[in-house]
């Protein structure tokens, strides 16, 4: 406001005083056209015949090539001395303009000086004169309105500006009360502002998003740990148990060995358990890193059902190869072996004994696909999107008596996606499923 108040009386001064110096100049060339000669020296004929009033806020006065004064009205307004430094600059050729001050009110006067030619000479010098007073009047009027203006802008402008500032921003003010007041505990709180689609309506249906993430995750971190607390105290139950029945009385050393026996199964249940929550807690943080390396996709299929072929002739399940092209791909070679020992596994655990099993690959558009295939119990669609979930058990197909804990699929998913591939199910309730794994190749 100060430098914009600044800008207009500095550009009204320039103006106003712009005007007055061609006003003078105009009534200057309009007076040179009515100066008369006597004796070879100017003067303004009119002069003698036309008074002049009282108050009047111009003069004009003529001096000849010598200097004196031959016409002078100054007399109306008060004594102003001749200049004669300006005189002498334009009887020199120079026109000269300056200010003045006049009277016992000390009016300022602006003058200009011209110089009188007669038949290419310069005979002598036209003096005008006009009062800056109505300037000055105007100025200082226009500092009385700013003088009001600025304080009352200035005040209007500010609670304004607060008051708009604070509708602005009120939904800024709702988000940080909402986050004050949030806690792992209490995620399920939500902004639900009705804002238009701006930078603050963005960013409170960011932050409702980005809660409903955070309370998503929550959800599944403390689902996990008492899946976990689950898995972990059930061996544990088992052990307790076993131990405590054969610490009640004295028995034949063989009973002894078949509760260390079971003992030991739970024990390489705990190992196993412990080792998947390790593996996923280590993805999760991103501590493991891929040792990608080029490998032969039929080598490592021959190299894991050359592993599995025990469990699976344990259980009378024949087991189909189903060869692809020569192919390769980009990958961990121990997780991509884990990924097709999970599935594999799964496989056999729920196929009924005399079942078959099969693996192949295709290779097509930079892809690779991996398939494993029974027919087993299958399983209903309404559980096909969860069966990847940490812990997730179909009621009978991942019974805890089959030895399965519900990580083997989670990990599964993990090592796909961090080999930037998917895999997905494809099963019916009796008629089997099938595990289809999309990688990049190699190339």
């Amino acid at each position: 406001l100060a430098a914009f108040g600044a800008g207009v009386y500095l550009l009204m001064r320039h103006s106003l005083y712009e005007n007055l110096e061609e006003s003078i100049e105009n009534s200057g060339a309009a007076l040179v056209e009515t100066i008369q000669y006597a004796d070879g020296r100017p003067y303004l004929a009119e002069q003698a015949r036309v008074s002049v009033p009282e108050e009047t806020e111009h003069f004009s006065r003529v001096f000849d090539r010598s200097g004196k004064v031959t016409s002078d009205s100054t007399t109306a307004i008060g004594s102003i001395p001749p200049n004669t430094a300006a005189v002498a600059r334009t009887l020199a050729g120079d026109a000269v303009s300056y200010k003045i001050e006049s009277g016992p009110e000390k009016e300022l006067m602006l003058v200009r000086t011209l110089p009188i030619l007669r038949e290419g000479r310069i005979v002598g010098v036209l003096e005008v004169g006009q009062s800056a007073d109505e300037v000055d009047e105007t100025l200082a009027t226009l500092l009385l309105i700013m003088g009001v203006a600025y304080p009352v802008t200035l005040l209007l402008a500010s609670f304004g500006g607060m008051f708009l500032a604070g509708r602005a921003l009120a939904p800024v003010d709702e988000i940080t009360s909402l986050a004050r007041r949030m806690s792992a505990e209490g995620l399920a709180q939500r902004l639900d502002l009705s804002l238009p689609d701006d930078e603050l309506g963005r960013l409170a249906r960011t932050f409702d998003e980005m809660i409903a993430r955070l309370d998503e995750a929550f959800q599944r971190q403390r689902q996990f740990a008492a899946d976990a607390s689950h898995e972990l105290r059930t061996p544990l139950t088992i052990i307790k148990g076993q131990i405590d029945v054969s610490l009640q009385m004295k028995r034949e050393p063989e009973t002894y060995r078949e509760v260390l026996q079971g003992v030991n199964e739970e024990v390489d249940r705990l190992i196993r358990l412990a080792g998947n929550l390790l593996t996923l807690t280590r993805a999760d943080s991103g501590q493991i890193s891929l040792a990608l390396e080029t490998v032969d996709v039929g080598d490592i299929v021959t190299g894991v059902l050359d592993q599995i072929r025990p469990a699976a002739e344990a259980k009378r399940i024949t087991l189909h190869l189903r060869d692809g092209p020569a192919t390769s791909i980009q990958a961990d070679e121990d997780l991509l072996l884990q990924l097709l020992l999970n599935l594999l596994d799964n496989a056999i655990r729920y196929t009924p004994s005399g079942g078959w099993l099969s693996v192949g690959w295709t290779a097509a558009d930079g892809q690779v696909t991996l398939r494993v295939a029974d027919n087993g119990v299958g399983i209903h669609e309404e559980h096909q999107q969860y069966i990847f979930d940490r812990f997730y058990r179909v009621d009978k197909a991942r019974s805890r008596a089959d030895g399965g804990v519900g990580l083997g699929l989670a990990i599964s998913r993990w090592i796909v996606e961090a080999h930037d591939g998917l895999i997905r199910v494809d099963s019916a309730p009796g008629e089997g499923s099938t595990f289809t794994v999309v990688l990049p190749s190699a190339h």
